[in-house]
């Protein structure tokens, strides 16, 4: 791949970031984005081709040069200042945590405050709150309209100001896509009532659609604009044959109808893109909605007002932002505590096929003729309400547990996960027994942080596949890429039992019970189904304490019909595999073996190849890696080379046994192949 010219960079460096519009010079390094390692995982490289950057780059030292662009001198000398004073009053007003929630919600600022406070709304389907959007623009346009509509003013002038505002408030949050959507669609719509014409919002928003995809067809992969466009697109058209979302004119539950009606159009229209991007939804969200965007808007609300009295009465601000604090603050602990004891009641959603689309869309027609047929008296709301339900729990079922793939009825199912410079597999059982093989590592390696590929990648794919629990862990050895995910994982998941050896116990201290951490020796079966079992064959018993922690590694076995099929060895090095082999425990004739140390010449000894006897080897390491992995150069049976799989190269790797032992094997990269049981 060649940089050409007019390409956009994603830049990242040390110090103060220069400001937003600075023209800057220096040497710059150039990185290709990652793509997704998991299928339905993060696609970084996708992610940022939706903001119309194509690589990554670092840059150590540069150089501002003077600005000529007029455009970008008024960004500097009048916007950016006041987003700065914004937040500052914002800071000045409210506590930490409370300042980091009113910053993300009005001005799409997001710091380590905002992130730690939304992750309890986002168990429960809130997150769209904490990311601007349409949603804080309609806010923000009732905050200015009420006082305007019950002050009796004019069309023009209500609605004046909001056509110099809104422009302005793009411009502070950073012109983000779903943000000009709304704001476009808010600003046509009120100039049309002003003009006395139409508003007609589901046309203009097709326009917008249209319009937007002229001008830069790239910004159509920004997922966060897809959703923007597909939620609004949604609520429009249920409106739009509900008669302005009316179903009841009862004066209590009408509101009721109205908000699960917005919620339920907003999830529904948006469910294939959801699952292909975030992999969960939660069973609570309609009604957590229905609670939280009233008292969230009114908290807003609470803010606006107080920077607005900020500049004639100080005293009054300040009671206004208190109450905006004790808003924000019930609304986190209550998110926390029904996040704690229920986790959001989530479902996973795998990213979806083309046939699970088209059975989206034929439900979706369905639901319209309904909704049609109600708005033509044609059907009582009841019967209605009830088909509708139908329709939904039959999309979450066809998106959700129809379509979980860890486990198979008849295949034994192994996944060797890209993590970088470290080690992660996952083996299932068709009976529906796990075992995780290491956890790998963690970011800014020996930091203290969950953070990590687990956390980020392996977690995700887990619970997307409606994995709530792991049967076992095993952590092969002490070092920080196996171990390092294993706080978070803990953290996450229910583990029913933790195998460890060497050094590994001490990443779980004060996160487990101990009573579910085992030292297990060669022998011990971990479990059985039909011919098959899996089993622990290193170490043989004690081992001399002076041994590297890597010749402390636990040593894995698949087997059918007391044929062994699959070894994965962790980091054991030429004197642990002289201890193995010497033991007579050594696995013999495998179909598949998980390199030792990263493929490095420290493992696979000529005696242990030649007693393995491979046909696929497979190599865990990070892309460009300090340590130079793989290095053991060709791994050679009976003087041919063996068939290699590397997760840096090829990302994550697939292996399917079927019932008569026969290996089907993928990575990110290639189809099926094919290795016969020897």
């Amino acid at each position: 791949m060649e940089v050409a010219s007019g390409q956009g960079v994603i830049l990242g460096g040390k110090g103060e970031a220069p400001l937003p519009g600075a023209l800057i010079t220096g040497p710059l390094e150039i990185f290709p984005p990652q793509s997704a390692s998991l299928p339905g995982a993060f696609d970084y490289r996708l992610y940022l081709a939706g903001r119309g950057l194509s690589w990554r780059g670092r840059i150590s030292e540069c150089k501002t040069i003077p600005m000529k662009d007029p455009v970008a001198r008024l960004g500097q000398g009048i916007f950016h200042p006041l987003r700065e004073g914004l937040v500052t009053r914002i800071n000045q007003y409210l506590p930490k945590a409370e300042a980091g929630m009113a910053c993300a919600v009005l001005l799409g600022i997001r710091n380590d405050e905002s992130r730690r406070a939304s992750r309890p709304f986002s168990d429960l389907g809130l997150a769209h709150l904490f990311a601007v959007s349409g949603l804080h623009v309609g806010i923000l346009l009732g905050i200015i309209m009420l006082p305007a509509q019950v002050g009796g003013f004019s069309p023009w002038l209500r609605v004046g100001p909001l056509l110099v505002l809104l422009p302005v408030y793009v411009l502070l949050t950073g012109m983000p896509g779903s943000v000009v959507r709304a704001a476009s669609l808010g600003f046509f719509a009120l100039l049309a009532v002003a003009l006395g014409r139409p508003a007609q919002p589901l046309r203009l928003i097709g326009l917008l659609f249209w319009a937007g995809s002229i001008w830069d067809p790239v910004q159509n992969l920004d997922t966060g604009l897809k959703l923007s466009y597909l939620a609004a697109g949604g609520i429009l058209s249920v409106s739009a044959l509900t008669n302005g979302l009316k179903f009841t004119t009862h004066r209590l539950l009408g509101p009721v109808y109205t908000g699960l009606a917005v919620s339920g159009a907003a999830q529904w229209f948006t469910l294939p893109l959801v699952a292909g991007s975030f992999g969960r939804i939660s069973m609570l969200s309609p009604l957590a909605n229905l609670l939280a965007v009233p008292l969230f808007g009114l908290a807003v609300w609470c803010v606006v007002l107080s920077l607005v009295l900020g500049e004639v009465w100080g005293q009054g601000a300040e009671i206004v932002a208190s109450l905006a604090w004790l808003l924000f603050r019930s609304m986190a602990g209550l998110a926390g505590f029904i996040s704690r004891t229920s986790g959001g009641f989530p479902i996973g959603l795998p990213s979806p096929g083309v046939g699970r689309l088209v059975i989206w869309v034929l439900l979706s027609v369905f639901a319209i003729l309904l909704l049609k047929f109600h708005r033509e008296d044609k059907l009582p709301g009841r019967r209605v309400l009830l088909l509708i339900l139908a329709i939904m729990a039959t999309g979450l079922s066809v998106f959700g547990p129809l379509a979980w793939n860890l486990k198979s009825p008849d295949k034994v199912t192994a996944w060797q996960f890209d993590v970088g410079q470290g080690d992660c597999g996952l083996l299932v059982f068709p009976d529906g027994w796990s075992l995780l093989i290491d956890t790998g590592g963690r970011y800014g390696f020996g930091g203290s942080g969950q953070d990590g590929p687990l956390f980020r990648t392996v977690l995700p794919f887990v619970q997307r596949n409606g994995r709530d629990g792991i049967d076992a862990v095993v952590l092969t050895h002490g070092h920080l890429d196996h171990t390092g995910g294993a706080a978070a994982l803990a953290g996450a998941l229910h583990v029913e039992h933790w195998y460890v050896s060497g050094r590994a116990a001490r990443s779980l201290r004060g996160v487990v019970d101990t009573t579910s951490i085992s030292h297990p020796k060669a022998g011990l079966v971990l479990h059985r189904w039909k011919e098959w079992e899996v089993l622990i064959v290193y170490p043989p018993g004690p081992l001399p304490k002076d041994l590297d922690e890597n010749d402390h590694s636990l040593v894995i076995v698949l087997r059918r019909e007391g044929k062994d099929v699959a070894v994965w060895s962790g980091d054991l090095e030429l004197e642990g595999e002289h201890l193995m082999l010497a033991s007579g425990r050594a696995p013999r004739n495998v179909q598949v073996w998980k390199a030792g140390h990263h493929g490095s010449n420290t493992s696979g000894s000529r005696t242990l190849l030649d007693r393995f006897d491979p046909s696929l080897i497979l190599v865990s390491c990070g892309v460009g890696n300090g340590y130079g992995h793989p290095n053991h150069g060709p791994y050679v049976i009976d003087g041919d080379t063996v068939i290699i799989a590397r997760t840096d190269l090829q990302g994550a790797i697939k292996l399917e046994w079927d019932s008569g032992g026969n290996l089907n094997w993928r990575t990110m990269e290639n189809g099926p192949l094919k290795i016969g049981l020897p």
